[in-house]
């Protein structure tokens, strides 16, 4: 005798929508049209849209399901197949479980599966052991799939910050295939964190900086360190194709970054003495910087009356190990600022902190020279000697003999900490730098120590003792 209903429901799931919602439609449809032929009242119906079966995430709609089931306010269920339900033997058993517990009538537009039976669990166990099979050949093909993909360079997965994906289109006008294109603004502010990240700025300073331009995640969120350095990390940029975690080749895409930035952005990075700040982004250019001249602790900051226009009446650095040295932060930092930026402004500086100064200063005196072939190439053009023909022929060549000067100069730099920041504009860019590559810079170059004088001696730039940890 077949059991009496009091409320259906109609379950409809699709696991690849391309933002239609016609394949549900048409289950639903299907679905609503067979418990109507059965005469079974319409309770309510659980929709799973694009959301796969075979997945470790949860389906909502079919979770809702599952527990007005439980709760009888639907006694039974129609599918468009049983494949709908699940395709995983372990799920399809604990459908089949409630169904007999609670009595559930079952019935699927192909046909009628009544769970009650013997005859009807095990068609319903035969059409998920199918479906399984489907699904893990239809596995295995995509992993081949992505594999053969992986291996032509071709791109794969969520477009990372800085590219967008075209389409392909025939002479037809109809797509053949994608393409990842530069989004040259996005671009640009990746030079530049690559740029800062090379020169010490911090992760947090790095989401700063993308924050205050303007530029959100792809979910449209702020961006924050761990993220920032998670991007930095991806070898696309420098036009590598990965493949489970591990590079398997050149990609064929437009790199936005040279393999050397990427080189030496990982050096820092990953560096074993690297500091992550945990905390408040440091503020003052000596805190914990400075050594007291009396004991050797480390000089922090001590403020004293916010005033209205957000300054201090009184900022000093002062030891906290002995209490016994203090000194008046501004006139301390003015005095570092200029001997930072006298030093910085020495052609020998960088030569100084490198392992091979002899190399470097040969690949920097190379370098100028072709600079200065390609300026007297461009006066000869402007003078008419050369033809505008003759000066590019030039310039190729120089551009090619550019090229390889820059790889020795990178080759043989320090810590590239101190790009941009030495020869005639190291005052300027000094000014502009964040407080934090300025104190990575002093920690680089010297130790600053704080001398202490008697009672009543006016403060004078002798107090600030600086020892270069290189030559000078």
């Amino acid at each position: 005798m077949t059991k009496s209903v009091q409320s259906c429901g109609v379950y409809a799931r699709i696991s690849s929508d391309e933002g239609t919602a016609l394949g549900v439609a048409r289950q639903i449809e299907d679905c609503t049209a067979e418990a109507s032929r059965r005469g079974w009242p319409l309770g309510e119906v659980f929709t799973d849209n694009d959301v796969s079966a075979t997945r470790t995430k949860k389906r909502p709609a079919y979770e809702r399901m599952l527990h007005a089931i439980e709760h009888r306010t639907i006694d039974a269920v129609v599918v468009w197949d049983v494949d709908r339900l699940t395709r995983t033997p372990a799920e399809l058993e604990r459908f089949i479980g409630l169904a007999d517990s609670h009595g559930l009538a079952l019935a699927s537009v192909g046909g009628e599966v009544d769970l009650a039976t013997p005859q009807g669990r095990l068609t319903a166990r035969i059409k998920g052991s199918v479906a399984r099979h489907e699904v893990e050949q239809m596995s295995r093909r995509l992993k081949r799939k992505f594999q053969e993909n992986a291996k032509a360079g071709k791109s794969h997965g969520v477009m990372p910050f800085g590219y967008r994906r075209e389409p392909i289109l025939d002479e037809n006008g109809r797509q053949i295939g994608t393409c990842d294109a530069i989004v040259e603004a996005e671009a640009e502010a990746i030079r530049e964190l690559y740029a800062r990240a090379i020169a010490g700025d911090t992760l947090r300073y790095l989401a700063k900086y993308l924050n205050e331009s303007g530029f959100k995640t792809g979910q449209g969120n702020a961006f924050i360190g761990n993220v920032v350095g998670n991007m930095l990390r991806k070898p696309r940029y420098a036009g590598h194709r990965t493949h489970a975690g591990q590079i398997i080749g050149k990609g064929d895409w437009e790199p936005i970054i040279s393999q050397d930035t990427y080189d030496q952005a990982m050096a820092v990075l990953t560096a074993p003495g690297r500091r992550h700040s945990g905390g408040m982004e440091p503020k003052h250019l000596l805190s914990g910087i400075a050594l007291c001249g009396r004991c050797g602790g480390t000089l922090r900051p001590n403020m004293y009356k916010l005033l209205p226009d957000g300054t201090y009446l009184r900022s000093n650095y002062a030891c906290k190990d002995c209490m016994r040295l203090t000194r008046q932060m501004a006139p301390v930092d003015e005095v570092v600022n200029a001997v930072m930026v006298a030093r910085l402004s020495r052609p020998d500086t960088v030569l100084d902190l490198s392992e091979k100064p002899e190399a470097l200063a040969s690949a920097i005196s190379s370098r100028a020279a072709i600079l200065a072939r390609m300026d007297t190439a461009a006066d000869d053009y402007a003078d008419g000697t050369i033809t505008a023909r003759q000066m590019a022929r030039v310039n190729e060549r120089l551009k090619i003999s550019l090229a390889e000067a820059e790889g020795q100069v990178l080759r043989f730099q320090p810590v590239r900490i101190l790009d941009g920041m030495t020869g005639a504009g190291a005052a300027a860019a000094w000014e502009s730098a964040t407080i934090n590559r300025k104190r990575e810079i002093i920690r680089q170059l010297a130790t600053i120590t704080i001398l202490p004088s008697g009672p009543g001696i006016r403060f004078s730039p002798e107090q600030v003792k600086i020892e270069w940890k290189v030559s000078a």
